[in-house]
């Protein structure tokens, strides 16, 4: 009887544990499969694809586009600063209200653009210190017009020259890594001297190999009347010049 009852629990124990497999292995490849199935969390993977926003900026000078792909990759914002006289406007009615938009809308987060206005001459420019201020900014790419129209017929295009290579060496000395871009102010009516000045400049920018925006070609002539079209009567642009202007710069920044 004792030898029937053992082989009894025997047999319960052995089905028990075949039952028991059988449900872990059951339990453990649907876990598996689930596994398979499911989304990886965002929070775990933080891929972006740089290439994409890269591709826009096919334009910028390498060290840029480098820059651009450095701040993309560290999830970060690269920035951009505006730089003229009155000519470039305010964030109203100027060249920041297209620019921003464009920039926002193509670049998401990962491109900024601010501007700087300063109503004097180079030569006070430099005097007063003011390259500190733009170097507190930390701005990547510096989209300078150089006062031309404040130094017209008051200093020489080559002081006003002189001028901005103290401006660059001062803001290189801080901020090693920033890009400058070069470009003049608006064209204004039937002018004479003031072209002379804008040649003087592109031949700067070639000499130095820094990349000179000639939004110029885009107007209409300076000496025809058709300009006054585009321009006020401080000579400023008009919401008309503020669009062949900003659309000559936002095709440099956004290729496509």
């Amino acid at each position: 009887m004792k030898a029937i009852i053992i082989t009894v629990l025997s047999i319960l124990l052995t089905a028990v544990l075949v039952v028991g497999n059988i449900h872990w292995g059951n339990v453990k490849t649907s876990s598996l499969n689930n596994n398979a199935n499911s989304p990886v969390s965002s929070s775990s993977v933080n891929y972006i694809d740089s290439d994409y926003y890269l591709q826009f900026a096919d334009a910028w000078p390498e060290d840029s586009q480098k820059q651009l792909e450095s701040a993309i990759n560290n999830d970060d914002t690269y920035h951009i600063l505006l730089l003229g006289s009155e000519s470039i406007g305010n964030l109203d009615i100027g060249l920041m209200p297209n620019l921003r938009e464009a920039l926002t809308n193509t670049f998401d987060k990962y491109v900024s653009i601010n501007s700087m206005v300063y109503n004097e001459t180079t030569s006070n420019y430099v005097l007063n210190g003011d390259t500190e201020t733009l170097i507190d900014e930390k701005p990547d790419m510096i989209i300078f017009e150089p006062f031309l129209l404040s130094d017209n017929n008051i200093i020489g295009i080559n002081t006003t020259l002189t001028n901005l290579s103290t401006i660059i060496k001062e803001t290189k000395e801080q901020l090693p890594n920033v890009t400058f871009i070069l470009q003049p102010a608006n064209p204004i009516y039937n002018a004479s001297l003031y072209p002379t000045q804008v040649a003087a400049l592109k031949d700067y920018a070639a000499s130095e190999n820094i990349t000179y925006l000639d939004h110029w070609k885009d107007w209409p002539e300076g000496n025809s009347t058709e300009i006054l079209d585009y321009i006020n009567q401080d000579g400023t642009p008009n919401k008309k010049g503020y669009e062949i202007w900003s659309n000559y710069i936002t095709d440099f920044l956004i290729s496509e």
